[in-house]
């Protein structure tokens, strides 16, 4: 117990000797802010337009797309275009050796170059009314079978491009085996791109048709709007379908790609827009602090709708104040001011 007394006393002597350095630190912080005024940052209200937006992840394709498949089971010949290149309708891109003797390539060109020949000959004689028109039908008919025979043969041989646009994926390269059904390329029409976003039902009052859109992938941001809202909801997401159709002409984004899409769903104009960092509240009070003359006056504020930490005035600023952005937790009414950088 006589141990322990003295021990005691010394505690307690640090501590208030600790107290009053303290007292002693915060009364000179307290006398730097009287005497130079308290360092916030500060900026110039301005007017914007503002709008808020729900945003979605989906996948961007061309407004036309179409794959190319196999219809033999062979060794690819030869690929005669490159990932991005532009093709035209019906170009052949991938052939097949004609000498498969499931293709018959040669018997169907020669059965065709046979009717043409017979035909050509029977239609001289029936315009000179040398046969009936019986003869002259039949005549036609095999022509024309012989004439699309050899066409579905030449396409098994030479795939085409569906449609025009840029080669985007190819699945295959010569020497490849491939079997009916197999995908050999991919060919999109981007310069329009589509998406397809899907609207929970407390979210889809919001979305109409018209309304404006952007997709940004990677550093890269394209306009768009939207084109179709369905108004029932889809069983099996359990939400509703939205189309959204965006201008590619530059080709800055390649189909296929997932982006992030924001769905503008209000458009405010000239608006005071503050960081939700910038506004204080006190119970149901929200106010900000302004620089006037290197001294702090508080000002009641009212926010409006908000996206993310931004929010709209309804009222409390005109434009053109000096509004402290940083520090503001720190000052009261009329507290000097210092302001940095």
């Amino acid at each position: 117990m006589k141990k322990t007394f003295p021990l005691l006393i010394i505690t307690l002597i640090f501590l208030a000797s600790c107290s009053r350095g303290e007292e002693t630190a915060i009364k000179n912080l307290e006398e730097i802010y009287q005497e130079e005024g308290i360092p916030v940052t500060v900026r110039t209200v301005g007017r914007e337009d503002f709008s808020t937006f729900i945003s979605f992840t989906s996948s961007l394709t061309g407004t036309k797309e179409s794959t190319g498949a196999s219809m033999v089971s062979d060794t690819v010949e030869e690929v005669l275009v490159a990932v991005g290149d532009f093709v035209e309708k019906d170009q052949p891109l991938v052939r097949f050796p004609k000498d498969n003797p499931a293709l018959g390539y040669y018997q169907a060109k020669a059965a065709y170059e046979a009717a043409r020949t017979g035909f050509n000959r029977v239609e001289n004689l029936y315009q000179s009314s040398g046969i009936s028109l019986q003869a002259y039908d039949d005549t036609k008919t095999q022509y024309e079978v012989q004439s699309a025979n050899w066409e579905t043969v030449q396409d098994m041989v030479e795939v085409k491009s569906p449609i025009a646009g840029y080669v985007t994926r190819l699945n295959v390269q010569p020497s490849d085996n491939v079997n009916p059904g197999d995908d050999l390329f991919t060919v999109s029409n981007f310069d329009k791109l589509t998406a397809t976003v899907w609207v929970a039902d407390h979210e889809i009052k919001q979305i109409s048709k018209g309304q404006s859109a952007t997709a940004h992938w990677e550093d890269i941001s394209i306009s768009g709007e939207v084109t179709q809202v369905d108004l029932s909801m889809d069983p099996h997401m359990k939400a509703f379908a939205v189309y959204v159709s965006f201008n590619n002409e530059d080709h800055l984004i390649p189909s296929g790609i997932t982006a992030n899409i924001d769905i503008e769903t209000s458009l405010t104009k000239d608006s005071i827009v503050l960081h939700r960092n910038e506004i204080l509240s006190d119970h149901d009070e929200w106010y900000v602090y302004l620089n006037v003359n290197g001294t702090a006056k508080k000002q009641p504020v009212q926010p409006g709708i908000r996206q993310g930490m931004y929010y709209v005035l309804e009222s409390g600023l005109n434009g053109g104040e000096e509004l402290v952005t940083r520090g503001a937790s720190l000052i009261r009414e009329d507290s000097s001011l210092k302001i940095v950088e």
